[in-house]
């Protein structure tokens, strides 16, 4: 038996219309996109990208800084990266990152520990172990990779990742030739 829908309703999509929320911006920002494939399709190619994570939406980051790649934060003695779920220029830099995150295990507001466990969260690291760091360059275990909270800031989520592997800056380097990679396969 075939199903039946209404195509007026609105949270039907034909999956070759489908685009994830904020890749207009991403294809404003950075045009050469379009000379690589539509919208759908890199709204499809983004969804490979961290196609196990629990966050499938693109999230940012503020910054009075520009650069090509995020920083590990232990190397700054901090335990996270903070992202929101709406861009937030001019409040904490004008850069504004759109990104994909990789958390397949974040903390939660749901957790019946949550408080206890965020306190251990975001305690700054040891500096022992952060001199350890720059010597080896292992990172250490942690019961959560990240986080997803109510935000104090706009409302939204505030999402947090311990660790830059995590991030996927889209219009980067690495995003645009992930991008063309996909389109060749398609």
């Amino acid at each position: 038996m075939f199903e039946s829908f209404d195509d007026s309703d609105q949270n039907y999509h034909f999956p070759n219309e489908f685009i994830i929320d904020g890749v207009d911006e991403v294809f404003r920002e950075y045009p050469e996109l379009e000379g690589i494939g539509t919208k759908q399709a890199y709204s499809r190619y983004l969804e490979t990208v961290f196609p196990d994570s629990k966050i499938k939406d693109i999230v940012y980051h503020s910054s009075p800084s520009k650069f090509s790649k995020f920083k590990d934060p232990a190397s700054s003695g901090l335990s996270h990266i903070w992202f929101s779920e709406k861009p937030l220029e001019g409040q904490f830099g004008s850069n504004i990152y759109s990104v994909l995150l990789d958390l397949q295990n974040p903390l939660t507001e749901d957790n019946p520990d949550y408080r206890r466990e965020l306190e251990f969260f975001e305690v700054p690291l040891n500096p022992d172990w952060a001199n350890n760091y720059h010597k080896t360059g292992e990172l250490p275990r942690f019961k959560y990779d990240g986080t997803i909270r109510l935000s104090r800031v706009d409302g939204g989520k505030s999402i947090t990742v311990r660790n830059p592997e995590q991030i996927h800056i889209l219009g980067s380097e690495e995003d645009i030739e992930g991008f063309i990679q996909y389109s060749k396969k398609g």
